[in-house]
């Protein structure tokens, strides 16, 4: 039985059509054969100013601060008008025990928030085999030498991070893993941590890089590297991995249970 948040798409998405024209924001990534939505939750927070969202809400997030009932809102929101735009109107995003989105039959979807704004992308599930995105704001120093420490290998400290001033490269990184970490979790169905991945290539120009399997993660040779999209703007970082193939170098699609490495637990219900 779906949860109280699939009534979004019955109730408060339509209720409050009007007051959310406002509130949309130009979609991060062009996703061929899918579909992509951002809010600014601050709009939307004047949008549903005086509200109590908590009818619209899991049970687990009735209690929680506002701004963490906005951002799961507004991944919802997104969800809603990402899967409108593929004419699947019908269908209501649930929520499994685990806190997963539970997408509709025959579709993918990646849900990304952070303080200011939430996305989502979702697509068919016969034309992509890997969806995950990402989106950060532009971290501080402070936030910086966290993702350095913890987030990136010996050889991305060696081959990206000396090579600029700024902490666009942390971000990007930090970013690129959130959004491989979303499209393989489904596949892996285990928590992998930040250094069994790593940039192996970078084109700024291109707005591409590469994630690889490291040499010290189970995953390597089992899995392929793959792609993300990149798109930086106005303070924020969008990554993206839309993969049509099959992630995994070996045919039967077995993944090492390797033991994961000690890393902070990603938010994938967005």
């Amino acid at each position: 039985m779906p949860d109280r948040s699939s009534c979004l798409r019955d109730g408060l998405a339509l209720a409050w059509a009007g007051k959310l024209a406002d509130c949309w924001l130009p979609p991060p990534h062009a996703l061929a054969d899918g579909a992509c939505a951002g809010i600014a939750l601050a709009k939307l927070e004047q949008a549903l100013s005086g509200m109590e969202l908590a009818a619209w809400l899991p049970t687990e997030l009735a209690r929680a601060a506002r701004k963490r009932q906005l951002s799961f809102l507004g991944g919802r929101l997104c969800a809603a008008r990402a899967l409108e735009a593929l004419a699947v109107a019908d269908a209501a995003v649930g929520r499994a025990v685990d806190g997963l989105p539970l997408w509709p039959t025959g579709m993918l979807g990646t849900l990304t928030h952070h303080a200011a704004a939430a996305y989502a992308a979702v697509a068919p599930a016969s034309a992509y085999a890997a969806l995950g995105m990402d989106s950060e704001r532009l971290a501080r120093d402070g936030a910086a030498e966290a993702i350095r420490a913890v987030c990136c290998t010996e050889a991305e400290h060696a081959r990206w991070l000396a090579r600029r001033e700024d902490t666009l490269v942390e971000t990007l990184i930090f970013s690129a893993k959130e959004a491989g970490y979303k499209a393989i979790h489904r596949l892996v169905k285990r928590f992998v941590g930040f250094a069994e991945f790593e940039v192996t290539a970078l084109d700024w120009a291109a707005g591409r890089l590469q994630l690889s399997p490291a040499a010290a993660s189970g995953l390597q040779g089992v899995m392929r590297p793959f792609e993300v999209r990149f798109h930086c703007a106005d303070g924020e970082v969008h990554t993206l991995v839309a993969e049509r193939q099959t992630l995994f170098a070996a045919e039967d699609g077995r993944v090492s249970g390797m033991a994961a490495s000690l890393c902070p637990a990603r938010d994938l219900a967005g």
